[in-house]
């Protein structure tokens, strides 16, 4: 025997020395204290998994996957329309959300889009509730954390109903990243970056503004870590991947994802620019104040929760505080009304997943409830019952319905698309000159597609023609009209428009491409059919330019018999110092006030596309879908003030339809 085995025999034998025998004791009591912590931390990540779980299906997020009529309802089913009738996104349609927007509002369209956007909810639901969960075990118990946890999200779906909180989720990963001791990390960082990387670039799909602030937040958390710039360079790649492979996972072209980029942007851009609204008044400022101090305070409580941590780091969670603010600011106050309000919910994510210190934890309880009764008080502002937020029960049932209805989709398409029907009312006589036709609807009715399953649906471009904010969107939607090859042979059109606009002049240019390209054949109630006919328009001729004075009325001159008149107006765009202030406030509100008696507020960027004023009769629709104005004056104001600007006028030669 050799002298190795001699030593091993001794080491395992009676007789061994007493030294040998502890090693080998000690030795043995490692590798079961080993394997009694793996198994110890297998149960335990099966055990958060269940509560995750448990807690997803408490706070189900859709309670309803019907479409219906409406303005809203038409882009939450025109996005499961969209990717059901293979669309492209950024070219086809245009939107705030993207391919992966059903997920916000799942819609019974069809069986597959249905189960697509219900597993991608309960994706963005299991996330929030993981990250909520995961930072509130930092300090308390699994039934503690499991029931405030329960109760926060279940806020923060209930009052901010149909907004992604996918901004928050990425603060929720970063704030969780940040927290770890330095032996992990490095480890953190790493998952940071991947996790990270994937939920900004799957968000770029859901919601264009929400992809570029998820992404703002992960790589503010990346530069504070360890690493940072081999992780972020980590981080953009994992986005880029994400994105892109998502992107034709989900049938689109490639080619068409830099069109999805460039349109995003003019969308989140223009909406600043066009959107801007106060419908709460003054009673709602206080909002305001609570999203302020709600910045300020988190900002210096997540500084503090890092005491011990580098500076960097310290840095790097007070400013991601501060985006999430700011995003969520962004998203209430452009617009502010009773819907964009409930935004403020959102916030409520970022203190439950600060990694608060002991010491801090009545303080962080105290922020959280604070922002928890602030967005119930902005929902009951809405004469919503506060007793419907907390409605667990509920929301199991409507979970139960919404699988029900995706196993078995048919029946229930087939009624919903009946019932939507009575909703839209589209007389008979008008569906029929539309069966197996290729439709486009104006302005903003696309449910009326969903309704009636054998039109084909042939998109101009921006989804609906409000949100054409720029020249860029209206000449793409022009373009679609334009097009006999690829645009819509036939137009389902209503006459009406949001915030006091004038609904000829949404999309100016692609309403005289409309007016050039389409002729009436069938009207009755609120709708009306227009049919593709040859071009019947010639080269707009050009009549002169007015200048005005601040406060002077421009008087516009008269068409030349048997030609369109179209206006270009300068003046009212939104420039420099303006330009600067939208990165934090609404833009002013610019208006025309026409004939001195009627006043349409305007799309800044659109002006100079050309505003039809005047139309022959021979060439007009029949009123209430009319487009001739029969303008004489024109006076322009920014804020219900007189302005001085100039007004291009060219005549647009016109034949008979």
């Amino acid at each position: 025997m050799s002298e190795t085995s001699q030593d091993g025999a001794a080491a395992t034998g009676s007789a061994a020395p007493p030294r040998q025998r502890v090693a080998v004791a000690a030795r043995r009591a490692f590798d079961r204290a080993v394997r009694g912590t793996r198994h110890a931390g297998k149960a335990r990540l099966g055990f958060g998994a269940v509560v995750v779980v448990a807690l997803t299906m408490l706070t189900w997020p859709v309670t309803s996957v019907t479409p219906l009529a409406g303005l809203d309802n038409s882009w939450q089913a025109g996005l499961s329309l969209a990717l059901a009738r293979g669309v492209v996104f950024g070219r086809q349609v245009v939107f705030t959300y993207g391919p992966l927007g059903l997920v916000t509002e799942p819609r019974a369209v069809t069986g597959g889009t249905l189960i697509l956007g219900l597993l991608g909810a309960a994706a963005m639901q299991l996330a929030l509730v993981a990250v909520v969960l995961r930072a509130l075990r930092r300090r308390f118990s699994w039934p503690i954390a499991a029931l405030i946890a329960l109760l926060g999200v279940t806020i923060i779906v209930s009052v901010s109903s149909g907004l992604p909180p996918l901004d928050e989720i990425a603060f929720g990963l970063v704030a969780i990243a940040l927290a770890q001791p330095p032996a992990r990390a490095r480890q953190a960082a790493r998952t940071l970056a991947l996790a990270g990387g994937a939920l900004a670039g799957l968000a770029l799909l859901v919601k264009f503004n929400d992809g570029i602030g998820a992404a703002a937040i992960v790589a503010v958390g990346l530069l504070g870590g360890v690493g940072r710039r081999r992780h972020l360079a980590t981080g953009a790649l994992t986005f880029v991947l994400t994105t892109t492979i998502a992107w034709l996972a989900l049938g689109q072209p490639l080619g068409a994802l830099p069109d999805y980029v460039s349109t995003g942007v003019s969308i989140v851009e223009g909406y600043v620019d066009a959107m801007g609204y106060n419908l709460l008044g003054a009673t709602g400022q206080w909002e305001l104040l609570v999203v302020i101090l709600s910045a300020v305070v988190l900002a210096a409580a997540a500084w503090s929760s890092l005491a011990d941590a580098p500076l960097r780091r310290r840095v790097s969670l007070a400013t991601c505080v501060l985006l999430v603010h700011y995003f969520v600011a962004r998203e209430m106050f452009v617009r502010y009304d009773a819907g964009h309000a409930a935004a403020l919910a959102l916030l409520v994510a970022v203190p439950l997943t600060i990694p608060w210190r002991r010491g801090q934890l009545a303080a962080g309880g105290a922020i959280a409830t604070g922002l928890a009764v602030a967005s119930l008080a902005a929902f009951g502002a809405e004469g919503l019952p506060i007793g419907s937020v907390f409605e667990p029960g509920a929301r199991l049932s409507a979970l139960v319905s919404d699988v029900d209805t995706a196993t078995s989709p048919h029946a229930a398409i087939a009624s919903d698309a009946h019932n939507l029907q009575l909703l839209e009312a589209v007389p008979v006589a008008i569906v029929g000159d539309l069966d197996n036709h290729c439709v486009e609807t104006e302005p903003v009715e696309v449910s009326a597609i969903v309704a009636y399953p054998q039109w084909r649906w042939c998109p101009i471009g921006v989804m609906q023609s409000y949100a054409a904010y720029t020249t860029k969107l209206d000449d793409l939607d022009a373009a679609g009209y334009a097009d006999a090859r690829h645009g819509p042979d036939r137009v389902l059109r209503q006459n009406g428009a949001i915030d006091g606009r004038n609904p000829t002049w949404e999309s100016p240019a692609a309403m005289l491409a409309l007016l050039c390209h389409f002729k009436e054949i069938g009207r009755g109630g609120q709708w009306q059919a227009l049919a593709r006919i040859p071009d019947r328009c010639g080269r707009p001729r050009l009549l002169g330019t007015v200048h005005s004075d601040s406060g002077d009325i421009v008087h516009v001159p008269l068409a030349p018999p048997g030609d369109v008149l179209i206006a270009q107006v300068h003046g009212l765009q939104i420039h420099n110092g303006e330009r600067l202030k939208t990165l934090f406030a609404r833009a002013a509100e610019r208006s025309l006030v026409i004939n001195n008696a009627v006043t349409f507020r305007v799309v800044p960027d659109t002006l100079t596309d050309g505003l039809v004023l005047d139309v022959p009769r021979f060439a007009d629709y029949v009123a209430p879908f009319s487009f001739n104005l029969a303008v004489s004056t024109i006076e322009a104001e920014i804020d219900q003030a007189p302005v001085a600007v100039s007004v291009t006028f060219e005549a647009v030669p016109i034949r008979r339809a």
